[in-house]
């Protein structure tokens, strides 16, 4: 569900399609007889196997033994079937569905239907990138006609995940953890029964978990599972009734723990119920969303070439062109890509380029330091424009697929063209193709040509194009999502400008000590803010303040303040402090922000808040903090104040609002772990009610590195955030709802 919560960020139309399948899924259980599939659907199935370590390079027998799961589970045929309770003999179903190793790969070819790439990550976590080559994953096949099934190492507790039906089919498919896959191998008790996979396959046909993600109230679309009102995590020895969490009266049932879609151990697993198997059924009836599995080919045989395919086949020279039945290819243009992956020997391949002459003029080869079925990517530039032969070698005489491994290679020219495909060979393979006059396409043309994904933008090697929609500043943008390509900065949005990120740390930076009770202090900082300085405010003098130095802000709009770690010592009673503002040089000041603290100063116990002033503002603006004067000896501590500008843009507080809440009030036990992190971090809080939540994660200086928005639930929450692609070095977490936000440090390690 949290990957789910995820798309729904991702992509704004991703609920309409659910509710569309949801439509279609009604219509099909509301005609009781009728049905257009009967009998036993099939599902193709191609194996990714993503790995940076041997173990994680599962074997082929391993993904046997999960297949041969998926095919018991789905018939009813599971030997522990007797295991299900009589209670719910009744209900237990044969879904009629059952899997099959593709045999067929998307361009007609044979395969063994298991593709093996090795990475340099050591972890992909839940976000989708084990499902792109181009970060360090494996490009999905097509959705229509295969179920890609991913393995590697996700890491963070997860044993896998799935995705809906409704996706996008380059992420549709289900991913597993090398740990938790099939019956052998790495499969790692209690999870080493191959039921992770029955589970998620079961989302992936649009199940839901038997408890319906909420409370008693909240049910899984299924009549005939009873009503739970949370996960089971029951495992040996799965004794029945076991619990029992919502209790509906007349003819209640105990919590089914033993259906696929419960959390229970995988030996305590055995059933899916008729209900279940109606609602997965519907996805293959005219017009659902997995209908096109039923006339897929990828279970069957090699079809016969054409010239109108789409795929290199046959004699052809290139795709649907040159050979004895095709025209003749066109000229390519270059430079040249050769994408290689290697079968189980990549010491036996080798490639060559020729002209006209029989001159090599491109080569490469063999390959014995690079891992076993590993990828490479090999430029080629030919400066003349002429005939040529690309032809790859196997030393041993096997190609390099399919006995030992599954490799496979492509030529593409500048344009993205592909020349040359294969893999299934004997001791050579040779294409002939030809090059034309002039350069390939570069990112100063302005035209949107080779692999750029907009005009002189995206693609391999020009720069990335702006998406205007993404909460980050990049590509031409002068501003987030603003200027350059995107709309102008201002007018009906705010260009985000970071004024100050005092952490104290470092020095007083536009702060100045307006009094001695005012002071960095370290006496006390293990509570205050993690072993760093922080500023320390006594309230038995009037004196007591931080003021910044005159600021220009005649160009801003709006101030946002941000404070994190307050928090406060000695007696029982709140503490007041303000924020308030000068425009004249600090010969008067207007309080902005009223704040009443009962955070005692005990270990991680902080307080936060944040101030939205509307402008304008003047030439010598002042901010200052300023603690109450009740002379009780009270002490106000405070760090990370980040103030932020709302550049030529609109403001969001009409004149005199301001906003400054405990975000505490509202979100409560917020952790960061593991911190420092590496590749993923998980960020936990508990939601006092349900809200709007945007988390964004900036860097010191207040430049935004990734933003998302959701809609959280009550209760606890849970959010991994990749921090893979982040330099070494200390970073700030934003969690924010309407009444506030508050900030978290943290630091990535590598």
């Amino acid at each position: 569900m949290e990957y789910l919560e995820f798309q729904y960020l991702k992509d704004p139309k991703r609920a309409l399609k659910e509710e569309a399948i949801e439509r279609h899924t009604n219509e099909v259980l509301s005609r009781q007889a009728s049905r257009a599939v009967t009998g036993v659907v099939t599902i193709p199935v191609v194996v990714h196997v993503v790995y940076n370590t041997t173990a994680e390079n599962v074997s082929a027998a391993q993904i046997q033994s999960q297949i041969d799961v998926l095919n018991a589970d789905f018939r009813r045929l599971n030997a522990d079937a007797s295991n299900t309770p009589s209670m719910f003999l009744g209900v237990a179903s044969d879904p009629q569905i059952q899997f099959c190793l593709a045999s067929v790969d998307p361009s007609g070819n044979p395969t063994s239907g298991i593709t093996r790439t090795s990475t340099t990550r050591t972890s992909f976590g839940t976000n989708d990138q084990v499902k792109f080559n181009s970060s360090g994953g494996k490009d999905a096949w097509p959705a229509a006609n295969y179920l890609n099934l991913w393995v590697c190492d996700i890491s963070g507790g997860i044993l896998g995940y799935a995705q809906f039906p409704g996706g996008s089919a380059s992420t549709d498919g289900v991913v597993i953890d090398y740990q938790y896959f099939g019956t052998i191998g790495t499969a790692t008790v209690p999870f080493h029964l191959g039921r992770t996979a029955t589970h998620e396959v079961g989302h992936w046909l649009n199940l839901r978990h038997i408890w319906g993600d909420g409370g008693c109230t909240v049910d899984d679309f299924v009549s005939d599972t009873p009503v739970a009102g949370s996960a089971n995590y029951t495992g040996n020895p799965c004794a029945f009734p076991g619990p029992n969490t919502c209790n509906t009266g007349a003819g209640d049932q105990p919590d089914m723990f033993q259906n696929y879609m419960d959390y229970s151990d995988d030996e305590c697993m055995n059933l899916f119920t008729a209900g279940q198997t109606a609602r997965m059924r519907a996805l293959f009836e005219p017009g659902g969303a997995r209908a096109s599995l039923l006339t897929s080919p990828a279970c069957g045989t090699a079809t016969p070439p054409t010239c109108t395919d789409g795929i290199q086949n046959g004699d052809e020279t290139g795709v649907d062109c040159g050979g004895s039945s095709c025209q003749p290819c066109p000229c390519s243009a270059s430079p040249l890509t050769l994408t290689i992956t290697f079968d189980n020997y990549p010491e036996e391949t080798s490639w060559t380029v020729k002209n006209s002459s029989n001159t090599t003029v491109a080569s490469g080869g063999t390959y014995g330091s690079q891992p076993d079925g590993s990828t490479i990517n090999i430029p080629i530039t030919l400066g003349t424009a002429g005939n040529y032969t690309f032809t790859i070698n196997d030393s041993y005489g096997d190609g390099i697929c399919c006995s030992y491994g599954s490799g496979s290679y492509t030529l593409k020219d500048a344009n993205n063209s592909v020349i040359a495909t294969g893999g299934q060979f004997g001791t050579s393979q040779s294409t002939a193709f030809c090059v034309g006059g002039g350069g390939g396409p570069t990112c100063t043309d302005g035209i949107q040509n080779g692999d750029e994904t907009g005009v002189d933008c995206g693609g391999a090697n020009c720069p990335v194009c702006p998406t205007c929609n993404d909460g980050i500043q990049n590509g031409d943008e002068t501003g987030v999502d603003c200027g350059g390509s995107c709309a102008p900065c201002g007018g009906g949005g705010c260009n985000y400008v970071t004024l100050n990120s005092q952490n104290f740390e470092s020095g007083w930076g536009i702060w100045a000590d307006g009094g001695t009770d005012c002071q960095r202090s370290s006496a006390d900082a293990a509570y205050a803010n993690s072993g760093t300085y922080c500023v320390r405010l006594r309230d038995n003098t009037n004196s007591s303040v931080m003021t910044t130095s005159n600021q220009n802000l005649s160009s801003y709009d709006e101030l946002t303040v941000q404070f994190s770690y307050i928090t406060v010592s000695f007696d029982n009673s709140n503490e007041d402090f303000w924020l308030q503002i000068s425009t004249n040089g600090g010969s008067s000041y207007t309080t902005v922000g009223d704040f009443n603290y009962n955070v005692q100063f005990t270990n991680n116990n902080r307080g936060t808040a944040t101030v939205v002033i509307p402008g304008p503002f003047t030439t010598n603006t002042r901010l200052r903090i300023r603690c109450d004067a009740s002379a009780d000896d009270d002490r106000l501590y405070i760090d990370d104040v980040v103030i932020t500008g709302c550049l030529n843009g609109a403001r969001t507080a009409g004149p005199g609002q301001a906003r400054g809440e405990e975000l505490s009030e509202f979100v409560k036990n917020i952790n960061l772990f593991p911190n420092p992190a590496f590749d993923q971090m998980t960020v936990t809080y508990t939601m006092e009610q349900a809200a709007q939540v945007r988390l964004t994660v900036t860097d010191l200086s207040g430049k935004t590195i990734s933003r998302q928005e959701f809609m959280a639930d009550m209760g606890d929450q849970r959010t991994q955030l990749d921090v893979s692609n982040l330099p070494q070095g200390i970073y700030l977490m934003h969690l924010a709802t309407a009444e506030g936000s508050v900030v978290r440090k943290f630091v990535v390690g590598r």
